[in-house]
């Protein structure tokens, strides 16, 4: 998605950018957890609360968002054993989920299929563990001053994968929400992405930075037939020229969707789908050792987002 990466990020993290900041931020995984951790405290935004803004947005993308965006939609936990879903047969990769890793992707009902515009608004910024743990303070105060209840619009899309399951298109949401940030089109062959592996994402950015995100760990429940709660872990890596060390982020990307049909939607003027995202971010040894001691997995940085998704009909599947 964020999860807005490209999560809305997701869809696996489908967020936003920033809508004032300019600073780089990533969301992603924790790598040494059993599992999931779930920081959202609420049970899921309910269609009563959504609210759909129509009037006309300017869209300002904020590195931090752009992270979120490479993050929530591929990523990669630190230490982790390479993932390789989808490089072998499916009875060899679903052997993937036996040894801790999840499933070899999210997977979603048939609603979800196709391109839907998307309401993000961050709800909270907390630092659990004081601001001493966190190593882009200034990026965190100016999210707290400057993007709490700033909504941000954009495109993200679910497609098909060659197993006919409908699964987000980390592909299309990274180009869309690089868009926003950059002001201008950003055509999808800067990225690398395989529906059928989808654990690896590159976004080779021209004359910019390299940003390689790769899923460790994933999990996904359906505790009733209108709920879905989803979390990723991952890495991402930044590559800069000129700068001879790469720079680490690891986030947790978790998200509950609630959905109804499109009619319902219809006769209700409604979203079809809405979902609260908790980004939250961990550090890494490239933040220091001593810190990512004292942390002791825990996150320094979480981000609540309230979502929601609006059918673009007509739009190609």
């Amino acid at each position: 998605m964020p999860s807005m990466a490209l999560k809305s990020g997701s869809p696996g993290c489908l967020l936003p950018p920033c809508a004032k900041s300019r600073h780089f931020h990533a969301f992603q995984p924790n790598c040494c957890k059993p599992a999931p951790v779930c920081t959202c405290k609420s049970a899921g935004q309910s269609f009563e609360q959504a609210q759909f803004d129509s009037k006309p947005q300017i869209a300002h993308m904020s590195r931090r968002q752009l992270l979120q965006i490479a993050g929530a939609t591929v990523t990669v936990l630190q230490r982790a054993p390479e993932a390789k879903a989808s490089l072998l047969p499916e009875a060899i990769d679903n052997a993937w989920s036996s040894i801790g890793g999840g499933p070899s992707d999210l997977t979603f009902p048939e609603l979800f299929l196709g391109t839907w515009k998307v309401q993000t608004t961050l709800v909270k910024v907390d630092t659990p563990l004081g601001p001493d743990f966190v190593p882009d303070l200034k990026v965190v105060e100016r999210a707290q001053k400057e993007d709490l209840q700033q909504p941000q619009k954009y495109l993200v899309s679910f497609m098909h994968n060659n197993r006919g399951q409908v699964v987000i298109d980390r592909r299309f949401n990274t180009s869309q929400l690089v868009s926003l940030y950059l002001d201008k089109p950003v055509p999808e062959d800067v990225i690398t992405w395989n529906p059928d592996n989808p654990n690896q994402l590159r976004m080779a950015l021209p004359g910019s930075m390299t940003i390689n995100t790769r899923v460790t760990r994933r999990s996904q429940e359906t505790p009733t037939p209108d709920k879905i709660s989803t979390s990723e872990y991952f890495q991402q890596i930044f590559e800069t020229p000129g700068r001879p060390q790469a720079k680490v982020k690891a986030s947790q990307c978790y998200t509950k969707y609630k959905f109804r049909s499109l009619e319902a939607a219809d006769r209700q003027a409604g979203p079809a789908i809405v979902a609260t995202q908790v980004i939250s971010d961990y550090l890494t040894a490239y933040d220091g050792e001593l810190q990512l001691i004292k942390a002791q997995n825990r996150p320094v940085v979480v981000y609540t987002y309230s979502m929601v998704f609006i059918k673009q009909r007509g739009m190609p599947v």
